[in-house]
């Protein structure tokens, strides 16, 4: 990173910034650092800077001629090392933006940086809006000029700098947060003159230190600075409020989603079928993040068609293709574990006449593929297999179930709802060889209300709404842009990070299946299967402690998990996905699932077992007196008998 520093006192700003970490990140070549002095560009030989303003006022101001000419040398010098550095410059005023660690973030993103320090009084406005794209704040109480204000906006972009911290997250932790004050914190000796270092930090457990760190905080914030506690407590980020593991049902949007969605609303609002400039803007934005989406799967974006979400797609999919396709065979095939959408609409094919088969599960919860192999006749003209499973994470054969119906008949048309895995794992529809896909903005921390059907080219779809032909004419109405342009900043984010987010979430559902197994043995069932499934789902049985009442406890207690999928929980039948495994009745009547996302963090994970832990307690305490010798001895679930119906293949 390339940064320039516009001032009257450049030895004062280097002397300050020299010993820090932004002299390290220089020495260590990081950062290419410049002072350069606004004195040495006066035209008068008094080297004057400032004058006397027109119309009279409280003082002095800087001139623009020499503040112009030193930007511009400054700039001029930039290039001759680097010709494709462009300036992004910043004035330090008490008008401007607030530095905070999200300003500081988005500057260190800049690759040239340049700051002016100005003047205690103020600078000729013309040389504000000659050179300037921003003016930063550190606080009402300091004037424009501010050479030490400009030091720390300095010291705080520099934070963000890739390798000028020890991690990528330290810069996030930071004091400039300024939501918690620093923990206290020791070096050696372990005890000196009486006074001993803390025993947890001496014990080495990182959950324990993790924990401990966070209370400190908390405890000294409350006592020296009440006023940031407040904040503290009432923003989204203190811990105590909430541990979510819920992000199968939704994820939180993130800021970059939410900036988009707004700013969308606001400047492109006009419609994207108009014809106006405002609509071919809105067109325009329309197109780039159909192109954005379509890049995530490997498709092109005339595939693209973007609807409500997940629920929507998966209707216009198997609807759609029975009204278009009038003269294909009347069968389709889905497995015994889809989701409610894809269910409760193949039910509404059994009633206009289509024969729908069932395709059963192993006892891992993947589609048997023997039985599907079976289940193919001659008028079958279409299968839906998801991709991911909702309930356990159970990641589904797809490709070999399109090279399988390949085999057999080519023509059948092969759908899977990838809901729980866009973004989650790598998609490529060529690869995969289906032919139609579903897939929703909020479960990859995108807005509610946006998804897409992905159609190859040659499969023909009928719409579930008529009107005026959005959409290649599959789903009429003005298309929800702030909605989509924000899929398409979540999309992007998602894919860019898929390996390093896959990694984290292993190593927390790992770290959260390893403390459950230690502390609970045979006493607790995992439903989902770590060499088949996605690690973002972890199912687990606490038996015979019935779900619902698990969850409240943990609700209680501000940790959020889920019974079943969020979509038809809320509905008194037992698990359909744990009842096709053949999961036993009080088994899957003690069944949470608990969902992790790259947001996830050891504390959350740390928390969670704890919380669990007690309700765990608390429960069988409370259990009635017949129920607690079963809960001592831990049955083995294995022994159970499996419901009579999880083995059949149901016709309609």
């Amino acid at each position: 990173m390339k940064i320039d520093i516009l001032t009257l006192f450049p030895e004062m700003i280097q002397a300050a910034l020299g010993g820090s970490v932004i002299g390290r990140a220089a020495d260590g070549g990081l950062l290419d650092i410049g002072y350069y002095q606004i004195r040495d560009y006066t035209l008068n030989k008094q080297r004057k800077v400032d004058d006397t303003p027109y119309g009279g006022g409280p003082g002095m101001l800087m001139t623009c001629q020499p503040v112009i000419d030193c930007f511009r040398d400054a700039v001029a010098k930039a290039a001759d090392r680097d010709g494709t550095l462009k300036p992004y410059t910043v004035y330090m005023s008490p008008k401007g933006t607030k530095l905070d660690s999200a300003t500081a973030k988005r500057l260190s993103e800049k690759p040239y940086l340049v700051i002016l320090c100005g003047h205690y009084e103020g600078v000729d406005e013309r040389a504000i809006e000659t050179i300037c794209d921003e003016e930063i704040s550190i606080g009402d109480y300091v004037l424009t000029g501010g050479e030490m204000a400009a030091a720390v906006l300095t010291d705080a972009v520099v934070r963000f700098v890739p390798g000028v911290l020890g991690s990528p997250e330290s810069a996030g932790s930071e004091s400039f947060e300024g939501l918690l004050l620093e923990y206290p914190q020791y070096t050696k000796p372990a005890v000196y003159e009486g006074n001993a270092v803390p025993e947890v930090l001496l014990g080495g457990n990182h959950a324990d230190i993790t924990a401990w760190r966070l209370s400190e905080a908390e405890k000294i914030t409350r006592e020296r600075r009440p006023d940031i506690y407040r904040q503290y407590v009432e923003s989204p980020f203190y811990a105590k409020r909430d541990v979510y593991l819920d992000n199968s049902a939704t994820t939180r949007q993130t800021p970059e989603v939410t900036d988009a969605v707004a700013s969308t609303a606001e400047l492109l609002y006009g419609n994207p079928s108009s014809l106006s400039r405002l609509g071919m803007k809105a067109e325009k934005a329309l197109r780039e993040a159909r192109e954005t989406v379509a890049a995530t799967v490997n498709a092109s974006r005339d595939e693209i068609i973007f609807t409500s979400g997940g629920s929507e797609s998966n209707n216009l999919a198997l609807k759609g293709f029975f009204a278009a396709n009038k003269h294909a065979g009347k069968h389709i095939i889905v497995s015994a574990v889809e989701h409610p959408s894809v269910l409760e609409t193949a039910k509404a094919l059994a009633d206009s006449g289509i024969r729908v088969s069932y395709c059963p599960v192993r006892p891992d919860g993947v589609v048997d593929l023997a039985k599907l192999a079976e289940m193919i006749e001659p008028d079958t003209s279409l299968i839906s297999v998801m991709t991911v499973n909702s309930e356990t994470g159970a990641i589904m054969p797809i490709k070999e179930i399109a090279a399988l119906k390949n085999a057999v008949n080519p023509k059948i048309v092969l759908h899977t709802d990838c809901v729980q895995g866009y973004g989650k794992l790598r998609v490529d529809v060529k690869e995969l060889g289906c032919d139609m896909l579903t897939a929703s903005a909020h479960k990859i921390h995108g807005p509610r209300g946006a998804g897409f059907l992905y159609v190859r080219k040659g499969v023909r779809v009928a719409p579930l709404i008529n009107g005026g032909g959005q959409e290649n004419g599959l789903r009429s109405g003005t298309e929800n842009l702030p909605a989509i342009a924000g899929f398409a900043v979540a999309a992007k984010d998602a894919f860019d990070n898929i390996d390093a987010s896959y990694e984290l979430v292993a190593s927390r559902c790992a770290a959260l299946r390893g403390l459950l197994a230690g502390k609970y043995g045979e006493k607790v069932v995992f439903n989902s299967d770590p060499s088949v499934s996605l690690p973002y789902i972890l199912n687990v049985s606490f038996t015979p402690l019935r779900a619902e009442v698990m969850l409240h406890a943990l609700e209680s207690r501000n940790v959020y998990v889920s019974v079943g999928s969020a979509c038809s929980s809320h509905k008194k039948n037992r698990s359909h996905v744990l009842t096709a495994m053949g999961v036993p009745v009080r088994i899957i009547d003690g069944s949470i699932r608990i969902s992790f996302s790259r947001f996830t963090t050891e504390e959350d994970v740390a928390r969670c077992f704890a919380a669990v832990c007690e309700c765990v307690k608390e429960l069988r305490r409370a259990a009635p007196a017949d129920m607690r010798p079963r809960i001592i001895a831990g049955e083995n679930p294995d022994k159970a008998e499996k419901p009579e119906n999880a083995e059949k293949v149901k016709e309609e």
